[in-house]
């Protein structure tokens, strides 16, 4: 077979589309009056305001509820607030929406295998005092009170309705149309490559379930790169059938070609790069080629991967929960190759991102995406996650070195937004950006930043919240990363009026509860 330059960059770039094996590149040192690399801060009281290193997670898993959890009947359920005995305009809503009738609450949570559990579990108290209870679907995480006692809980707020603007926003801070759009794993992967340099594993992952309305929904902005350069991109990888995956990092359909492929490509990169040097025979600054280097430069390596990728690992398993079954239990698949990554005795991972498509789609997609069946879909999904990773955290005296320590990871459980306190189409909820629940567990999250950060009224409206943006930079800042420069978030990204050191202080002791 004869190859042309143009089936070189076509099979390029079908793997570099893949999201797969992305390689790292080394950041040249900054200049100047107070540089450093990249994420560092400026002077000496910027530094001040980052936490001890000690403080900062040696890995993070952020488990993204993909569709939109309902905080009325799981993370921040107050049963007065609509309660039907007291009337008034809201009764009948949230907590009290799906109280009787066929599929209840109370018959799902049976079938749940809720025995005889409480529905509601007292917790902590919000920012106006009011008793906040975990809901029933909660149960696996509400009998692990050594996790319960290392969470921080935060109320958010935007506006942002549609999936296609709001997981963006949630998973990187900024809507669609803002040209700093990364996901958290681009901070991530180009700050420890500033300061540790190239490595043939990522340190920034994101697994995507194999279902049909990632792309619609935006959900692959959990790898863009916004203004960092290409470099930064997380490697991604679609979790599906696993050996299919296995063939592509091992770019079989190459071959015995593939040495020949990486030096075609290498000659062609650097022919059209050493025709972009400056007078001084330097090569000028060209983001968009150096990102397709480090493209291409991460395929020579994606055989590599496989190492880091058992195929035990890979294999996708079947799964049952409240009373329903799934041939392809991607939730399971997802958590175990997280927990893996962020474990590995060589070169751990420093974040995993897993979008969560559910142990099942709801009827109208995605995992938690209930418009219909509400109680029911998101019951199933939400048991079965949460029973799997709370078997990936040590116990209280368990020192397993394959699970997450919470002295050293921190787990993230994000959503792009809520579900209404009122019931739509009968038996579902519609979108509520209005009002919803983040929760941080382990890392800088110990027992005295513990509890509910926010508060909610009975309309379900938030009356104190933080947004997207506050949030990740908070994220970034809890990190030993300087979230306000080019690449992540200004200072007009947070409520703050002042300087930058003025919103690091507030996202610091606000946000991750530390004074300074």
């Amino acid at each position: 077979m004869t190859w042309t330059r143009r089936d070189f960059i076509r099979h390029a770039s079908a793997l570099t589309a893949a999201g797969l094996g992305v390689g790292c590149t080394e950041e040249e040192p900054a200049t100047g009056p107070g540089s450093g690399p990249w994420g560092a801060p400026a002077d000496a009281t910027q530094s001040a305001l980052l936490l001890p290193s000690e403080r900062a997670p040696e890995g993070v898993l952020e488990l993204f509820l993909w569709g939109g959890v309902n905080a009325f009947d799981t993370f921040h359920v107050i049963p007065e607030h609509g309660d039907p005995s007291a009337g008034g305009d809201f009764a009948g809503q949230g907590w009290w929406a799906f109280q009787e009738g066929p599929d209840s609450i109370p018959e799902v949570f049976q079938r749940c295998g809720g025995g005889g559990r409480p529905l509601l579990e007292p917790w902590r108290r919000d920012g106006d005092g009011r008793q906040v209870h975990l809901g029933p679907f909660l149960y696996p995480l509400r009998e692990r009170p050594d996790l319960l006692a290392r969470t921080r809980s935060l109320v958010m707020r935007h506006d942002a309705a549609p999936h296609q603007v709001a997981v963006p926003l949630a998973l990187g801070g900024h809507i669609n149309s803002n040209p700093r759009l990364a996901g958290f794993g681009a901070h991530v992967e180009r700050f420890h490559q500033a300061r540790s340099g190239a490595r043939d594993s990522p340190y920034a992952w994101v697994l995507f379930p194999d279902r049909i309305d990632i792309t619609a929904h935006n959900a692959y902005a959990a790898v863009a790169v916004g203004a960092h350069e290409g470099s930064a991109r997380p490697t991604g990888l679609l979790m599906g059938q696993g050996s299919r995956l296995v063939d592509l990092l091992g770019r079989s359909n190459l071959g015995e070609r593939s040495a020949e492929v990486d030096a075609a490509l290498a000659w062609y990169l650097g022919s059209y790069g050493g025709a972009l040097a400056g007078p001084d025979g330097n090569p000028v600054r060209a983001p968009a080629l150096a990102g397709y280097e480090a493209a291409i430069g991460g395929l020579a390596r994606s055989e590599r991967l496989r190492g880091l990728l058992p195929a035990e690992l890979l294999s996708v398993p079947t799964a049952e929960s409240c009373g329903e079954q799934s041939d392809l239990d991607l939730s399971t698949a997802q958590l175990r190759l997280g927990a893996h990554l962020l474990t590995r005795a060589v070169e751990p991972a420093k974040y995993v991102c897993m979008v969560d498509g559910g142990m099942l789609p709801t009827s109208t997609g995605a995992a938690y995406d209930t418009h219909r069946n509400h109680v029911v879909e998101s019951s199933r999904n939400l048991v079965h996650v949460f029973s799997q990773l709370v078997g990936l955290i040590n116990e209280p005296g368990e020192d397993d070195p394959d699970k997450l320590d919470l002295d050293r990871h921190q787990i993230l459980i994000t959503t792009e937004f809520g579900r209404s306190p009122h019931i739509q189409n009968g038996s579902g909820l519609n979108h509520w950006p209005q009002g919803y629940v983040q929760w941080v567990i382990g890392g800088w999250a110990d027992e005295e930043r513990s509890g509910i950060i926010g508060t909610i009224a009975e309309s379900g409206h938030a009356t104190n919240s933080i947004s997207p943006s506050e949030f990740r930079a908070a994220l970034l800042l809890g990190q030993g990363i300087w979230p306000f420069n080019g690449e992540a978030f200004a200072v007009g990204d947070t409520r703050v009026d002042g300087s930058e050191a003025d919103a690091a202080r507030w996202l610091r002791e606000h946000v991750l509860g530390y004074p300074t």
